[in-house]
């Protein structure tokens, strides 16, 4: 059954327009967005389906495989965990898994916060990486263990599920608990959260939602990943309204500081600023955490406005491993815009500067020395050419919506963009010199 929104009439049609235009547009079979505020859970709707064959629809108790959000649950048992006594997050990753020898160096605030330097298990040899068939974690770090490391432990975020995987076995032997148990115990049940688990813990219900991927124009089933390879890193089932429910009671659970912790970033090198199973990001002018996943078959996208008492939480079934589909981190800014839209603070030398940008992407004409070494390591050439700004088309519109100071001295200013056939947000970074530090397009 559909909640009762307990907004203005004009917020909930705003949303509910961006929910069923997704749908409509084909972007996916089914959307689910929730939206909190102060405390409550204001807006909980589904839109399309949850099962094409046969069809049913989405609903906002309809359970999906939330992917990345997972890290968010991880990392809150490990701040428990040690809390607890049960480590410390200053502890070195060789104290709970000694045979991995690569690890020696890694503590476990590095592996929560995607800086141990670790290398991806993408490159390793003799076993088969194929997540539709089952691994054991064992074998699979006795091969990473064969690789050198990618960088220096603390120096570097990278996104690596193996960060996660460690960080899950790590807490199991320090507690003697399997992750799905602690999670359960320490977060599930006192959050009264009935419909989140692991994959492969409980088994997901049939008011779940099917994965879909692409197959040209249309929807087909996708393939199910093993539940060995998403574990503490992607194997989270949830729904719009537990999820509403961690948001709610995430920073009343852990004490205050573990919550700074989370939501601070274990480097300030690179585009990326990550917490522990966040982004540590920024918009019109507020802190703005978020998260998001893809496996086969789903995304999600859960986003945190602190000061302002907001977080919204968008969950799709279908993934964009095959083709365009909906992006729930557009979804969730959108519906933002509608809930707390930014204030402009844009000079014209930046609107242009901004612009130059968009076309040098577009033209492949880019000019090193006005990025920051960080950025200009980033934005390769085989990036720019991936990306295709060209596709686009010709710039129409730019609308500038706010400026903001970051941590780090940066700025943050940001446009809405519109081309021939869509409208984008439109992210640019510059550093206190003036050199480019960052560019986001989202739609």
């Amino acid at each position: 059954m559909q909640a009762v929104p307990s907004l203005p009439t004009p917020v909930v049609d705003g949303i509910d327009q961006i929910g069923i235009d997704q749908v409509h547009a084909g972007r996916t079979p089914g959307i689910a967005i929730g939206v909190v505020e102060d405390g409550r859970l204001v807006y909980a709707r589904g839109f399309g389906f949850a099962t094409l064959w046969p069809h049913a629809p989405m609903t906002p108790d309809t359970e999906f495989y939330a992917g990345g959000l997972t890290m968010e649950f991880t990392a809150a048992a490990i701040l428990l965990a040690s809390q607890d006594g049960k480590l410390k997050l200053d502890d070195p990753l060789s104290k709970y898994v000694p045979e991995f020898r690569l690890g020696a160096n890694v503590t476990i605030a590095q592996l929560l916060t995607q800086t141990s330097g670790l290398p991806g298990y993408a490159a390793v040899r003799g076993i088969s990486t194929d997540p539709t068939r089952t691994i054991k974690l064992a074998k699979l770090l006795a091969a990473v263990d064969e690789l050198k490391p990618a960088a220096p432990p603390g120096t570097v975020y990278a996104d690596n599920p193996l960060n996660y995987f460690l960080a899950a076995l790590a807490l199991e032997r320090a507690t003697g608990v399997p992750l799905s148990d602690y999670l359960e115990q320490h977060i599930f049940i006192p959050l009264v959260m009935n419909h989140t688990f692991l994959a492969g813990d409980s088994g997901i219900s049939n008011a779940r939602a099917s994965g879909y991927t692409r197959s040209g124009r249309a929807f087909v089933n996708a393939p199910t990943w093993d539940p060995a390879w998403l574990d503490g890193d992607a194997g989270l089932v949830s729904t719009i309204d537990d999820l509403a429910k961690w948001d709610i009671e995430m920073p009343v659970l852990l004490r205050v500081d573990s919550v700074r912790t989370i939501f601070t970033s274990g480097t300030s090198a690179g585009p990326t600023h990550y917490g522990m199973g966040w982004v540590i990001d920024r918009r019109g002018g507020q802190d703005f955490d978020w998260a998001n996943g893809e496996i086969s078959g789903y995304r999600s996208m859960n986003a945190v406005l602190p000061n302002q008492h907001v977080a919204v939480i968008v969950l799709s079934n279908a993934d964009s491993l095959n083709g365009e589909v909906t992006i729930p981190e557009s979804v969730g800014v959108r519906v933002l815009d509608v809930l707390a839209p930014p204030a402009s603070a844009l000079d014209n030398a930046v609107i242009t500067k901004a612009k130059d940008w968009l076309e040098r992407l577009a033209t492949h004409h880019i000019d090193r020395a006005a990025l920051t070494p960080a950025f200009s390591a980033y934005l390769t050439d085989d990036l720019v050419a991936r990306e295709n700004f060209a596709a686009l088309g010709t710039l129409q519109v730019i609308v500038p919506i706010s400026s903001t100071t970051e941590s780090n001295g940066d700025t943050l200013y940001e446009f809405l963009v519109r081309y021939p056939r869509a409208q984008y947000h439109y992210d640019f970074e510059l550093a206190p010199d003036g050199k480019v530090d960052g560019i986001t397009l989202m739609s």
